[in-house]
């Protein structure tokens, strides 16, 4: 079951600047992801941990608002399964960022 978050991106700019420092690093992880995919279907990779934050912080940077059930939707959609832990994970981890600078991030190469 996904969990309701509304993510919103916030007003500062530092926390804007490091978020798209962030994509770079997701969006490079998930080329890896990619190239080192074993199942013959490199799209497969995006329903990962990386692919999911990749996905969350490319919706902030371009709309402003991610509500997780409608992202969670779209994902299944598109790709014909989403793993509800991962992207729960995805996005309480970029909420975090956005709302306290990952203050409560406790793993990962930081913000």
């Amino acid at each position: 079951m996904i969990k309701y978050l509304n993510i919103r991106l916030p007003d500062d700019p530092l926390i804007k600047t490091r978020l798209k420092k962030k994509l770079s690093e997701y969006e490079k992880r998930l080329e890896k992801l990619k190239k080192d995919c074993k199942h013959n279907n490199p799209d497969l990779a995006c329903n990962s941990s990386p692919g999911y934050k990749a996905q969350i912080v490319r919706r902030l940077i371009t709309v402003g608002e991610v509500k997780t059930p409608d992202m969670a939707k779209e994902i299944k959609e598109e790709f014909g399964t989403i793993d509800f832990d991962k992207f729960n994970n995805a996005a309480k981890v970029i909420f975090d960022y956005c709302r306290t600078g990952g203050q409560n991030v406790k793993s990962g190469s930081g913000f």
